[in-house]
């Protein structure tokens, strides 16, 4: 079992997967070595820049701070959206805000880009 009192709380590393113009906060949550899901804490930082992409497995995300644009839709703290295997995407913070959210893979973490 795994339990966080206070998300906001945690210390994100740095990463910067392809998708990204710069740096994101990253801290891995959980990982299943049964199947591969892995969960995390993830901070996106003003003004980043994202490329359409897609994933080879589901995942979720939960906003808990700031403001997120996913596929054209604007949403908020508490917001939660779930993407299918496969389905391209783009989600991004909206304005000079940063956004603090869990994103939950539902198999290994992968990323591919989509030229648009």
């Amino acid at each position: 079992m795994m339990m966080v009192a206070d998300l906001r709380s945690i210390e994100l590393g740095k990463s910067r997967p392809i998708i990204y113009d710069r740096d994101i906060g990253l801290r891995l949550l959980m990982r299943d070595d049964e199947t591969g899901a892995e969960h995390f804490l993830a901070e996106y930082p003003p003004g980043l820049e994202a490329k359409a992409h897609r994933h080879t497995v589901a995942h979720t995300i939960v906003v808990l701070d700031g403001r997120m644009l996913v596929n054209q839709e604007e949403i908020g703290p508490g917001s939660y959206c779930h993407f299918p295997a496969g389905e391209v995407m783009r989600h991004a913070p909206v304005g000079e805000h940063a956004c603090l959210f869990v994103v939950m893979f539902h198999g290994p973490f992968d990323v591919e880009p989509i030229e648009s």
